[in-house]
């Protein structure tokens, strides 16, 4: 009896190299797909378009984890994906929104840039290499931009003023812009085209901005550890306290009328309230941890804050320069 005990709680020797062996191979496999995964997640989600915003995350971490070379490989191989499914146009807004985004953030984070800067460097590539690529295309098909865009822009409000009943029944825009289509459509054409730059530049502020949050939070490769910065940062986040200078001259030149000035100004003027309501979602993201509101209620405070209350929004990142709501607001 005593020597089949001793029989069974003799360990085996080997057991540990097995168990060694599955434990390294395991290892490996983990590996392999943490290096396989960034070489299509990035296509992949560009091409869900529900997550396209997100795309560029995978090249990140790619870029952060193995190293620049191996973050080209990835964006190459997601950018041919991508040509390959849905052609060279969106491919090209792959290369801007997600392999250049992923770059420029991968960089700023290697040398320890301050979040406002990173987002200014990324948003300033970005639009650089826009330029660029709409350059080179108008170049190669001997196609002014200039007018195509506009061509492009009466072909859209031309549409919209002929479907006015059918827009307002869908409620996808709202009835007093469609007015504006019927009454006056080369005046809603002129607006549009003046005030392009900014809807871009506040595009790919929010894309670039996203991703940023997301990656910080996320703690991709320790890309928080290295800011210093807390999981909830964001809540505590405000805008640099000089920018309400260049805001309230754009607003001054708004008011003033000049022909060219005021244009500049406007655009200015949108991309900075854009950055205030960045200011007014950090407020939100304190109260609503100061009220404990948490999972889908808290989803829908900001999409409606976003939707609905953006002013609101903008109003209050703006003024928390004078009346600092978190601290009025702190128990």
């Amino acid at each position: 009896m005593d020597g089949n005990v001793s029989t069974l709680n003799t360990v085996n020797p080997i057991n540990p190299m097995l168990n060694t062996s599955n434990a390294v191979s395991r290892g490996r496999a983990l590996f392999r797909l943490a290096v396989a995964v960034p070489f299509f997640l990035g296509a992949a989600l560009y091409l869900s378009v529900i997550f396209a915003a997100f795309s560029a995350l995978p090249l990140v971490y790619s870029h952060l984890r193995f190293g620049r070379v191996v973050g080209i490989l990835c964006s190459i191989t997601n950018m041919a994906l991508v040509f390959a499914v849905s052609g060279r146009m969106n491919a090209a807004v792959f290369f801007v929104l997600a392999v250049v985004l992923a770059a420029s953030i991968a960089e700023c984070i290697k040398l320890k840039l301050k979040l406002e800067w990173n987002v200014l460097f990324s948003v300033g590539v970005m639009l650089v290499v826009s330029a660029l690529l709409l350059l080179s295309y108008s170049h190669r098909f001997h196609i002014n931009p200039l007018q195509k865009l506009d061509a492009e822009v009466g072909a859209i409000v031309d549409q919209v003023a002929n479907n006015v009943e059918k827009y307002k029944a869908s409620a996808t825009i709202s009835s007093q812009d469609l007015d504006k289509f019927l009454v006056d459509p080369e005046m809603t054409k002129r607006n549009i085209l003046y005030e392009l730059p900014s809807f871009v530049t506040i595009f790919l502020l929010t894309i670039a901005v996203g991703n940023l949050l997301l990656l910080l939070r996320l703690n991709l490769q320790g890309a928080r550890d290295s800011q210093r910065l807390e999981p909830d940062f964001f809540k505590n986040w405000k805008a640099p306290d000089h920018m309400v200078w260049p805001t309230l001259i754009a607003g001054f030149c708004l008011v003033v009328e000049l022909p060219i000035l005021s244009d500049v100004a406007l655009n200015v003027f949108k991309v900075l309230l854009a950055i205030y309501a960045l200011q007014g979602l950090a407020i939100s993201n304190y109260l609503f941890d100061l009220w404990g509101v948490k999972g889908f209620l808290r989803l829908l405070g900001y999409v409606l804050a976003v939707v609905l209350l953006f002013p609101l929004l903008v109003s209050l990142g703006f003024f928390d320069l004078w009346f600092d709501f978190r601290e009025k607001f702190k128990i």
